[in-house]
């Protein structure tokens, strides 16, 4: 019985051990950036205003998340596919598996190649940084959100501390003209996985196998 228990704490440990290094291995980071989406998952926002525009929305894929070289920079280099959709159209990709951005927060360094809204940004936050390459207007940063005051034409993008947008919302002259929200995603920052799944289903097999033992 107890070469038994020592076995599935040996398994418990090494399925432990596994998971906390493949999720290591899984966030990349280059000097202080962390790009906190998982390569391979889509994340969603919709749009909420106007009323004509109900179920649209736009989905962001991470293809993947490489450390190279931009412009002779060092940095985090993340491609992504962009799909619009719109219930009277359809889907459309007017983004397929291109660079999405360029970070290294240590050099103070952030670009963006393709993009709709800056929807997922690195962490830790600089929102500063991130209007500048957004190349903003009379910009502010207030809290977790960046507001553009173009000529009575505000915009507003707001981050969660995982550096995911949780909405966009547009106004002119003090009337919305649209909001987007993130729909889904924003709270998986971090990826759990496959490993994950192993680690409960041997963690279930082994309390069960020794509560049976123990009824014994």
């Amino acid at each position: 019985m107890k070469d038994v228990k020592k076995i599935i704490m040996g398994l418990l440990i090494i399925c432990f051990f596994s998971f906390l290094s493949q999720n290591a291995l899984g966030a990349t980071t280059i000097g202080n950036t962390t790009f906190p989406a998982d390569v391979g998952k889509t994340y969603t926002w919709k749009v909420t205003y106007p009323p004509e525009a109900k179920g649209a929305k736009f989905t962001l894929r991470i293809e993947s998340i490489e450390k190279g070289v931009h412009y002779s920079m060092d940095a985090l280099m993340v491609n992504c596919t962009i799909r619009i959709y719109y219930p009277m159209m359809g889907w459309m990709t007017v983004v397929d598996n291109e660079l999405y951005m360029a970070a290294n927060s240590s050099q103070n360094y952030l670009e963006f190649e393709e993009y709709l809204y800056p929807c997922i940004i690195p962490t830790p936050l600089n929102l500063n940084l991130v209007a500048e390459a957004m190349y903003a207007f009379n910009y502010s940063i207030v809290n977790n959100k960046i507001i553009e005051n173009d000529f009575g034409d505000i915009s507003e993008y707001t981050f969660n501390d995982n550096g995911f947008m949780t909405s966009f919302v547009s106004t002119y002259e003090g009337e919305m003209e649209s909001k987007i929200v993130l729909d889904t995603g924003g709270d998986a920052a971090v990826t759990f996985g496959h490993f994950f799944l192993i680690f409960m289903v041997v963690s279930v097999i082994a309390l069960i196998y020794l509560k049976k033992q123990k009824i014994k």
